[in-house]
C-alpha cells in the first residue's frame, strides 16, 4: 500500500486545514446573501422559488410541480424538484424568504467543497484533496452560483457525491453499499440532467480499481442499471406532462412556449440548450468557452494550475477517472452548445475534475510534510494561508463576476416594485396576463411570482389581440399588466388600441412605466 492509499483512507481524524477551507468558502458564499433573487439569472431563481411557493402554500407532491405561468393549475414537467422541495419544507418554519432559499443553496454548496476534499483525499492524497477543497471554494462562478437558488449546486453536490460514494463500494463491495451509490448517482441526474456525465468518471473508477473484474461486478452493472431507470422513468414521466399541460422547463423540449389552445397563431421564437452546426464549429465560440473558464470559473491561478496538474495527473494510477470526467464535460459542452454560450451555470459540470487536477498541480503546497522542509510547520502554514486568501480575494475581484453577475447596480427591481403594485390592485383569485420583456419573454416568472398571482407570460413578439381576447373569453383572465407597458404601448398599435376597449386600474405614481388593465370592464371608444 502506497503513502497515499494510506493518507487517503484515513478519514477518522480531524483535518484542520480542510475545516478552514469551509469556512472560507461559507464566508465567499455570505456576500449580499440577504438579497432577492434579482440578481443575474434571476428568471431562473424565480422560477423555482415560484415552484417552492407552490408546495409551500398548496399540496406538498414533488411529483406535482407547478408554476404561476401556466394558468389556474400549472403543472409543468421539469427535472426532479428536490432543491425545491427541501426550500418549502422550510419555508413552512420560517415563512417564504429569499434568504431561507439562498442558505438552502449555500448548504448544498458547503457540502461540495467538503465532498471534493473526501474524493481529492482517496484518489490523490489528503494535501491533494486540500486544494481541490480550494478550488471549489474560491471560484467566482461556483461562490456566485453556490449561492443563487438554482438546481445546478444539489446536482453538483450529488454528481461528487456518486463517484465518491462507488469509490466507497469498491473498498467493500456490498449491496447495500452499491444501492447508496446508485441513488446518489441518480438524484445527481434527477436533479439536472447533464449530472449523467459522472457515469464517465465512475466507469474509470471502476476500471482503476477492479481492472477485468468490472464486467463481473454485478452489484456494479446492477447499481447503473437502477440509476438509468430512475433517471429514464422520471424525464418520460417530466415529458409526459409536457404533453399534457404544454408547459416545460427545457428538459428535452423547447421553452419559452405554449400550447395552441392557449396562445392560437403564435410564432415563438423557442428557446434550445442543443447544438447547432453554425456554434459548434465556430472558433469564437470555443474561444469564448476557454475565455470564461479563464477569468470567471477558475480565474489564471487555477487555470494554470490545472494546465499544471494534467502535466503530473498521468503519474497517477487515477488518471482515468479525472480524464474521463472532462472528456464526458467536453462532450456536454459540445452536446448542448446553445445553451452552454448563454449560461454560465451550464459549465458547473466540469469545475470538480478540474478541481482535482488543480489539486494535483497545488498539492505541495497544503502539505506540512512539504512546508517543514522550508520553514517551522506554523510559519509556513500561516505564510499559505495568507497567500490563499490574498490570491482568493484577488482573483475574484479581478474575475468581473461583482458587477456581471450579482449586479449591485443594475438589479430586476422593477419586478419586485410593480409586483407589489399588482398584488394590492388585482384581487388573489384573478388571472392575469402579463408582458415582462421585449424578447425572449414568454413564461417569464417574474411579474406573477411577485404579485404572487397565477396567469400567462408574453413578450413584446408573441403577445397579441388574438391572445389577450382567447385568453380573457375561454381561460377567465381578468387583467393585462406589462412592466415595460409604456414601451409596449409605443411600439404595438394593436395592442394599444385592443387595450383601450378596458378600463385602466389607476396606478400609484411608484409604478413607472407599469400598465394595469381591468379585462372585466369594457369600455366605450
Amino acid at each position: 500500500m502506497t503513502n497515499t492509499d494510506r493518507e487517503a483512507g484515513r478519514f477518522s481524524s480531524f483535518d484542520l486545514a480542510a475545516f478552514f477551507i469551509v469556512l472560507l468558502a461559507a464566508a465567499f458564499r455570505l456576500y449580499r446573501v440577504d438579497i432577492p433573487l434579482i440578481d443575474a439569472h434571476s428568471w431562473r431563481q424565480v422560477t423555482n422559488a415560484d415552484i417552492t411557493r407552490h408546495f409551500a402554500e398548496g399540496v406538498m407532491n414533488p411529483f406535482v410541480p407547478r408554476v404561476s405561468w401556466g394558468g389556474l393549475n400549472g403543472v409543468v414537467g421539469m427535472e426532479f424538484p428536490l432543491l425545491h422541495y427541501l426550500t418549502a419544507l422550510a419555508w413552512l418554519v420560517t415563512g417564504e424568504l429569499a434568504l431561507v432559499a439562498r442558505l438552502v443553496a449555500i448548504t448544498f454548496s458547503l457540502a461540495t467543497v467538503y465532498l471534493t476534499y473526501l474524493l481529492g483525499a482517496r484518489l490523490f492524497g489528503r494535501p491533494a484533496g486540500r486544494a481541490a477543497a480550494l478550488i471549489m471554494a474560491v471560484s467566482p462562478s461556483v461562490v456566485y452560483f453556490g449561492r443563487s437558488f438554482l438546481s445546478d449546486t444539489p446536482m453538483l453536490t450529488f454528481s461528487v457525491g456518486a463517484v465518491l460514494a462507488w469509490d466507497w463500494y469498491f473498498d467493500r463491495p456490498t449491496a447495500r453499499r452499491a444501492a447508496v451509490a446508485s441513488l446518489v448517482t441518480a438524484l445527481a441526474a434527477l436533479i439536472k440532467l447533464p449530472a449523467i456525465l459522472v457515469l464517465g468518471p465512475i466507469g474509470g473508477l471502476a476500471v482503476a480499481r477492479l481492472g477485468w473484474g468490472t464486467f463481473r461486478d454485478r452489484w456494479l452493472w446492477l447499481g447503473t442499471a437502477a440509476s438509468l431507470a430512475m433517471i429514464f422513468g422520471w424525464y418520460w414521466y417530466a415529458d409526459r406532462i409536457y404533453l399534457e399541460t404544454g408547459l416545460t422547463q427545457a428538459v428535452f423540449r423547447p421553452s419559452g412556449t405554449y400550447p395552441q389552445d392557449v396562445a392560437p397563431d403564435v410564432f415563438y421564437g423557442s428557446i434550445s440548450h442543443w447544438a447547432t452546426r453554425e456554434r459548434l464549429f465556430s472558433g469564437e465560440f470555443w474561444l469564448h468557452m476557454v475565455d470564461r473558464f479563464w477569468g470567471l470559473h477558475l480565474t489564471p491561478p487555477g487555470f494554470l494550475g490545472v494546465l499544471l496538474g494534467a502535466a503530473f495527473l498521468w503519474r497517477s494510477g487515477r488518471a482515468g477517472v479525472v480524464g474521463l470526467w472532462i472528456l464526458a464535460g467536453v462532450l456536454l459542452i459540445a452536446v448542448s452548445v446553445e445553451g452552454q454560450y448563454r449560461h454560465e451555470f451550464h459549465q458547473m459540470p466540469m469545475m470538480p475534475p478540474l478541481a482535482l487536477l488543480f489539486g494535483v498541480a497545488a498539492a505541495p503546497f497544503f502539505d506540512g510534510a512539504f512546508l517543514k522542509r522550508y520553514a517551522p510547520l506554523p510559519v509556513g502554514v500561516v505564510v499559505v494561508a495568507i497567500a490563499v486568501s490574498a490570491t482568493s480575494v484577488m482573483a475574484f475581484r479581478g474575475s468581473n463576476v461583482i458587477p456581471s453577475m450579482y449586479r449591485p447596480k443594475n438589479l430586476a427591481d422593477r419586478f419586485v416594485a410593480h409586483g407589489i403594485v399588482v398584488q394590492s390592485l388585482v384581487p388573489p383569485d384573478a388571472l392575469i396576463i402579463t408582458v415582462d420583456y421585449r424578447a425572449e419573454g414568454a413564461n417569464s416568472p417574474m411579474m406573477v411570482y411577485f404579485a404572487r398571482r397565477q396567469g400567462w407570460t408574453f413578450d413584446f413578439s408573441t403577445i397579441s389581440p388574438k391572445v389577450i381576447e382567447n385568453l380573457r373569453t375561454r381561460y377567465g383572465a381578468k387583467y393585462f399588466a406589462s412592466s415595460p407597458g409604456a414601451q409596449l404601448l409605443t411600439e404595438r398599435d394593436d395592442i394599444k388600441f385592443y387595450l383601450e376597449g378596458f378600463e385602466p386600474v389607476p396606478l400609484p405614481p411608484a409604478a413607472g412605466g407599469l400598465v394595469l388593465v381591468d379585462l372585466q370592464k369594457p369600455r366605450t371608444r
